[in-house]
């Protein structure tokens, strides 16, 4: 790659025409460590989307652990019921068997 050109962001990025990359065509607006960064390309910016990109999928995660802990409880409260009991199955059942599983 040539010397890269300060008016411009010091990222190197590729695409399928550039086999050895080429430098970003945007204009710096951050310096970091000496390097001059798009704001696309400024590696604060990178983590702040990576911090948040965790931190839904966690909460994402955290309510998909939450719902198969109910419908295991909903499960283990309704195992081995008739039809006719299934019917007479209350939310409290439901809840008993969630602290029982709990302890």
């Amino acid at each position: 790659m040539a010397k890269l050109d300060p008016a411009k962001c010091s990222k190197t990025v590729w695409d399928c025409r550039d086999v050895g990359g080429r430098q970003c065509l945007r204009k710096p607006v951050v310096t970091r460590d000496g390097k001059s960064y798009c704001t696309i390309h400024d590696p604060e910016y990178i983590e702040a989307q990576k911090k948040t990109r965790e931190a839904r999928w966690q909460k994402e995660w955290e309510e998909e652990r939450a719902y198969t802990k109910l419908h295991s409880a909903r499960l283990a409260a309704t195992e081995g019921l008739t039809l006719e009991e299934l019917e007479k199955v209350t939310p409290g059942l439901i809840r008993k068997a969630l602290e029982v599983e709990n302890g």
